[in-house]
């Protein structure tokens, strides 16, 4: 669609039109746009008008929103990537393990960790916006409240289960710090004994 049609579809100045793309990230190729983004810049503009702002204090909202959410990704950092760290904490790449192995077993489980993660995510998400409701609507009884269902209780549950899975089944083969994993340090350096040797026993025959 082309930028004549839908400035008068839409009713607003070509100026307008061309700052909204530019705040929806909108391409503007020939001197016109994709019937997706026509619907996009479209439904700006009714919210403008459902809101009773201008279209310039829609575009300042919009702009705001934008930096917030970039703010708030670069406080939390990268999303979590499951070959990197089963790299930094095993030492290999998942590329690289052999069918059958233990390894192999281990990353295919934690292949699934990742949509059961996501159910359990929505699971916990509704179940604590149930019991919040709840608790703001009926209150709680004193007696409700047991060890495990304080802070201090979860954070001792939570030890004693990493304390148990790491010494009765992980063993000392995992690498539980956020550096790089020793394996993979120590393949990087390279052979400086065997080249000290070689320079040795060349230099008796260099002198004869």
């Amino acid at each position: 669609m082309n930028l004549s049609t839908a400035v008068q579809q839409l009713e607003i100045p070509v100026s307008d039109f061309k700052a909204i793309c530019q705040a929806l990230d909108i391409a503007i190729v020939n001197n016109s746009i994709n019937d997706k983004s026509f619907s996009e810049v479209k439904v700006f503009v009714n919210a403008c008008k459902e809101r009773n702002v201008s279209i310039f204090e829609g575009i300042q909202e919009l702009v705001r929103l934008k930096n917030e959410v970039q703010t708030q990704q670069k406080a939390l950092g990268e999303r979590f990537n499951l070959d990197e760290f089963f790299k930094q904490r095993i030492g290999t790449s998942p590329e690289q393990l052999n069918v059958g192995s233990y390894h192999y077993d281990l990353y295919q489980l934690l292949l699934k960790s990742q949509s059961i993660s996501e159910v359990g995510y929505a699971l916990f998400r509704e179940a604590f916006l149930r019991q919040t409701q709840d608790l703001i609507m009926n209150g709680t009884e004193a007696s409700s409240i047991n060890q495990n269902q304080t802070v201090a209780g979860f954070d001792k549950a939570f030890d004693a289960v990493e304390t148990q899975f790491e010494q009765n089944f992980l063993g000392n083969s995992i690498n539980w710090e956020e550096q790089e994993h020793p394996m993979l340090a120590a393949s990087r350096k390279t052979a400086l004994p065997s080249t000290q040797k070689t320079n040795t026993s060349t230099s008796p025959s260099s002198k004869k």
